[in-house]
């Protein structure tokens, strides 16, 4: 029987770790300290938060690490840069900071692109991966995002109807994390916010699939409406001998709307020879 993790019982979790190259990342950490490492990356204005409701049931015989990507939650918050290489390149560095190589690692979203960009450019650092609601697409210049971040200005209200829709599922989600989920959303700076979108509109991922060789996993859910079945069947495609798995009735968070059914997903592919 695996215990849910309180919100509260959450962030007194989170420690700190300053990086080669000077950036202070915050993470937290769950499970076998001498298990088999299984890194979560969060997505776009999320945080480790993100991955509680999830990680509790991937934490037996793992060892879960989930950090706060540069620029969200409590780790620092430069004015650059936010491309998807150089947040990959901090992953990459808290990975050997923490003795974490090589080892299952997992994205959600804007976590999922950089999940692409380690197993491509870092190939030794990573033995299986999970793509969950990601692209490896350009960001446009129009649509219902870009349009809502155009507009945002500090402070930003995190019971707006912006932030409300922003974190929210296709189904209820447990009210005390949503809180949570759109207090750290709305602390974001919105220079961050328009930093990685923009940065983002420039970055085309999809000529380095084929370079991916890890066994990949990639899970969307079918009402997901940022990555659409169109984004998926690209990845699909380009990846060597990927999975593909899409689950009804499910929106974007799927993490957040059915987090022990993707937590059995997840752990089925891993523990798989």
């Amino acid at each position: 029987m695996v215990e849910p993790i309180s919100q509260e019982h959450f962030t007194a979790l989170k420690r700190t770790v300053v990086l080669p190259n000077g950036l202070r990342l915050a993470y937290v950490e769950l499970g076998d300290p001498n298990g088999v490492p299984i890194l979560l990356l969060h997505g776009f204005t999320d945080s480790a938060r993100s991955w509680s409701l999830t990680a509790p049931y991937l934490a037996t015989g793992f060892r879960v690490v989930a950090p706060d990507l540069r620029g969200h939650g409590n780790s620092d918050k430069p004015d650059g840069c936010y491309t998807i290489p150089e947040m990959a390149n901090d992953v990459r560095l808290l990975m050997v900071a923490l003795d974490l190589a090589p080892c299952h690692v997992v994205g959600h979203s804007l976590g999922g692109r950089l999940v692409q960009a380690l197993a491509e450019r870092w190939p030794c650092l990573v033995r299986k991966i999970v793509l969950m609601s990601t692209s490896a697409v350009l960001r446009e210049r129009r649509g219902w995002l870009w349009e809502n971040i155009q507009m945002l200005r500090d402070p930003i209200d995190p019971e707006s109807a912006f932030i409300r829709e922003w974190c929210s599922g296709a189904v209820p989600v447990d009210e005390n994390f949503l809180t949570q989920a759109r207090r750290e959303s709305a602390a974001l700076p919105s220079r961050i916010w328009h930093s990685i979108y923009y940065e983002q509109l420039a970055y085309d991922p999809s000529p380095l699939l084929q370079d991916i060789s890890a066994p990949t996993l990639i899970l969307r859910g079918e009402e997901d409406i940022i990555a659409t079945e169109e984004h998926q069947a690209q990845m699909n495609d380009a990846i060597v001998d990927a999975e593909f798995l899409s689950l009804p009735g499910q929106g974007h968070n799927i993490h957040w709307e059915a987090p022990e059914k993707v937590a059995d997903l997840i752990r089925i592919f891993l523990e798989r020879r």
